[in-house]
């Protein structure tokens, strides 16, 4: 992955030039400070490198990656019952294939997957079609996997 050198003073420039647009006559009061540790997050994050997930390398290295996301995270707090988190569902093909890859990552998970079941019906959606969604989502087939996933959370949603 590729590092990017971010320009402070230009960014800090282009947000409180947005903040005078919507608000005219804003004070350049102590909320300043707000955006200039905004700004600084900002250019630290681009400043590193990515952490990719890989095959096999394990609960703790993937939790370090920078390939979770909250339905992922759920998903390996509930399978490797190592630590809790809120219930969130894998919403779109993104989602999933941060799911997909968390069990690529930590393979011993899979043989747990049905137990995902328990935490409601997209879950239970999610455990019925792994095999299909994953498939699609390997062809690369974004647009059907997200029909297909929209359609089954709107069953369970009317059931």
């Amino acid at each position: 992955m590729k590092i990017y050198k971010l320009n402070q003073i230009k960014l800090i420039a282009a947000i409180t030039k947005e903040i005078e647009n919507q608000q005219p006559g804003v004070p350049a009061d102590g909320r300043m400070n707000t955006i200039i540790k905004a700004v600084n997050m900002i250019c630290d994050e681009y400043s590193r490198e990515m952490i990719p997930s890989s095959q096999e390398m394990g609960l703790a290295a993937w939790l370090a990656s920078d390939d979770t996301g909250l339905s992922s995270c759920f998903m390996a707090s509930v399978l490797s019952g190592q630590f809790t988190t809120k219930n969130n569902y894998p919403r779109d093909p993104a989602d999933l294939g941060r799911c997909i890859r968390l069990i690529e990552a930590v393979p011993e998970l899979a043989e747990k997957l049905p137990h995902m079941a328990q935490h409601g019906h997209q879950w239970t959606a999610v455990v019925q079609n792994w095999e299909r969604w994953s498939q699609l989502y390997r062809a690369g087939d974004g647009k059907a996997l997200y029909q297909e996933m929209r359609t089954a959370f709107e069953q369970g949603d009317s059931a």
